[in-house]
């Protein structure tokens, strides 16, 4: 009987444990900002990402469909859909803090540091929204060595501004995102383009 109980209480401090765990995980982690990133340059960085140059409407509803209602979801959203279907997708304000320099370890510009991107992602959707996330990545994303940003991609690809692009168009934008490609657009001739 004795070890019943015993057994018990391991039992129910380890599920306290593993439950309060995450919890604690991540309010250390929303919290150590300061720790590689100053005021000052956060600031500047948030400042970037709220007057990048907005993308046609018709992008927003097409990335939406390509990656469900993610503009409208924060971080937290994504990582618990993430845990329960298996299906995680980066949210915009993950995106951008990944692709920033602040996010890279050792000032290596090939090395992300995870804690810093996820640490400042939640830092970006205290001041930012998620379309405004989004601006800002397709303004810096690197598509490949030599195309930075979707005014080059639509430029390289289609010899067009993107505000002049066409609804299939813009979905190899965002086919591009998952497989940048020198060469051509992914293949998207199985896929039903509404």
């Amino acid at each position: 009987m004795i070890y019943k109980k015993r057994a018990f209480k391991i039992i129910i401090w380890v599920l306290i444990i593993g439950i309060s765990s995450p919890f604690f995980v991540h309010y250390y982690l929303r919290n150590t900002w300061e720790d590689f990133v100053t005021e000052n340059e956060l600031t500047e960085f948030v400042t970037k990402v709220k007057f990048a140059e907005e993308l046609p409407d018709k992008f927003y509803q097409l990335y939406e469909q390509e990656h469900g209602n993610i503009l409208s979801h924060s971080l937290n959203r994504q990582i618990l859909n993430g845990l329960i279907s298996n299906d995680f997708t980066k949210s915009p304000s993950l995106l951008a803090a990944m692709i920033s320099d602040i996010s890279r370890q050792d000032k290596d510009s090939s090395k992300i540091s995870n804690r810093k991107a996820y640490t400042l992602a939640w830092k970006l959707e205290e001041e930012t929204t998620q379309k405004e996330c989004l601006n800002w990545v397709l303004e810096n994303y690197k598509f490949d060595l030599y195309i930075h940003g979707i005014q080059e991609v639509a430029n390289f690809y289609f010899r067009k501004g993107v505000s002049e692009l066409s609804d299939r168009e813009l979905s190899d934008v965002i086919a591009l995102m998952k497989e940048p490609s020198i060469v051509n657009v992914p293949d998207r001739s199985e896929e039903d383009m509404r």
